[in-house]
């Protein structure tokens, strides 16, 4: 991204840390490693209250943008119902085009605290969807 704000002194001494290892001198596993998916499982144990397993049910990606593109396009069929924020991130809509997808914008709007009223989608739009 882009911060609009310094980062934080703590943070960029452990990237310095990081960067002085060899191991980090690398590509990184396509599957990402077992530490990472053990910490995400982890975290979202301790956040969320959500048990993951980390072998099966978290799969590390080289970016958020990557993500939104790609996934759409492993998980969608053509024609297939994909829901997107509106206002959204534009590679929502660029996974879903490349996916061939039928995409259904959710209004994202200040009196419901920008999040989604699924009473607003059509009932037929919120069966079908197979991808939020």
């Amino acid at each position: 991204g882009n911060p609009d704000q310094p980062t934080p002194p703590h943070i960029v001494k452990a990237m310095q840390k990081a960067v002085a290892k060899p191991e980090n001198h690398q590509y990184s596993s396509f599957r990402g490693t077992a530490k990472l998916k053990k910490a995400a499982a982890a975290f979202y144990e301790r956040e969320y209250g959500v048990t993951l397993d980390p072998k099966t049910e978290i799969a590390i990606l080289f970016g958020g943008k990557a993500g939104l593109v790609e996934l759409p396009q492993c998980l969608l069929n053509p024609g297939d119902t994909l829901l997107v924020p509106d206002p959204g991130y534009p590679d929502y809509w660029s996974g879903a085009v490349l996916a061939g997808a039928h995409m259904v914008t959710m209004p994202l709007l200040e009196k419901n605290d920008f999040l989604p009223d699924y009473d607003l989608l059509p009932e037929d739009d919120k069966k079908k969807a197979k991808l939020m």
